[in-house]
C-alpha cells in the first residue's frame, strides 16, 4: 500500500492514513486503498477491532484539493462519491473501527472520523469544516454529523463558522473520549471490544447499521458540492490551497 500503513497486534489492527508530507490528505489512490484494505481486514476471522489513526502531524486534513483541482467535474463527482461510499463502508463493517484523531480532523478528515463507532480525540485536536468558507460543501459524511451531534448543530457545523477543539468535540457528540494519547487509548478500547464474544459483538454494529448514512444523502451532497465547485471562489480555492500541499 503505497497511502497507509498496517499494523497488528494480536486480534486489533491499526491502520494509518500514510501522507504525512500533504498531512494525510484523501487522494482518490488512498480512498481506494483503504476501502480494499478494510475489507479485507474485515474478512479476517483475527481481526476483531481497528484503530483508524493517521502518521505524523495529525489524523486528516481532507480532500487533496490539489488532486481535485486537476480534475473535471465528471472526475470530481466520482472521488466524492467514493469517499461517501468508503464511510458507509465502515459504518456498515461488523467489525468495530475506532478512530484515534491527534492534530487535526478537517473536512474529509472531520466526516471521516464521525463515520467510525468510537473517536477518540486528542485534546488539542482541531475539527473544523471549512469547505464552505472556501466556496465549497462538504460532499460527503454529513449523515454521519448530524448523528452524532444532531441536526442543529450539524447545520451550525457545515457553515463552517466553528472551529472546535477536542474537548469541544467531545462536548458536542462528536468524539466519545478525550486523552492525551488518543491512540493509546484507543487501542485500550479496541482490547476491549476485541474480548467480547465474537457472535455478539458484531451484532451490535448490525443493530444500528440500517440507522446509518444514507447514499441518496451523500448524492444530494455531492450535487451541492458540485453546484459550488463553478464558483469563482471555489475556483481561487483551487488555486490557492491545490499549490498550498
Amino acid at each position: 500500500m503505497e497511502t497507509l500503513a498496517l499494523e497488528t497486534a494480536g486480534p486489533v489492527a491499526r491502520l494509518s492514513l500514510d501522507r504525512p508530507d500533504q498531512r494525510n490528505a484523501m487522494s482518490a489512490l488512498l480512498v481506494a486503498e483503504l476501502g480494499e484494505c478494510l475489507q479485507q481486514l474485515e474478512g479476517d476471522a483475527r481481526i476483531r477491532a481497528i484503530v483508524l489513526s493517521g502518521s505524523g502531524r495529525g489524523f486528516c486534513a481532507g480532500s487533496d484539493l490539489s488532486e481535485l483541482a486537476a480534475m473535471d467535474a465528471a472526475g470530481r463527482e466520482a472521488f466524492e462519491a467514493e469517499s461517501g461510499r468508503l464511510a458507509r463502508l465502515i459504518w456498515n463493517l461488523e467489525t468495530p473501527v475506532i478512530a484515534a484523531v491527534t492534530g487535526f480532523a478537517i473536512g474529509g478528515g472531520f466526516t471521516l472520523a464521525t463515520s467510525c463507532d468510537i473517536v477518540v480525540t486528542a485534546p488539542d485536536a482541531k475539527w473544523s469544516l471549512p469547505e464552505v468558507p472556501i466556496g465549497l460543501f462538504p460532499a460527503w459524511g454529513i449523515d454521519s454529523v448530524v448523528l452524532r451531534a444532531g441536526q442543529a448543530r450539524a447545520r451550525r457545523l457545515c457553515w463552517g463558522i466553528d472551529i472546535l477543539d477536542g474537548q469541544q468535540a467531545v462536548e458536542a457528540g462528536l468524539a466519545d473520549e478525550l486523552a492525551d494519547d488518543p491512540i493509546a487509548a484507543a487501542h485500550e478500547l479496541a482490547q476491549k471490544l476485541a474480548a467480547l464474544p465474537p457472535e455478539s459483538a458484531p451484532a451490535v454494529k448490525r443493530y444500528f447499521a440500517p440507522a446509518g448514512p444514507a447514499a441518496a444523502s451523500d448524492a444530494a451532497a455531492n450535487r451541492h458540492f458540485l453546484q459550488c465547485c463553478d464558483t469563482a471562489e471555489a475556483a481561487a480555492s483551487f488555486i490557492r490551497y491545490g499549490k498550498s500541499r
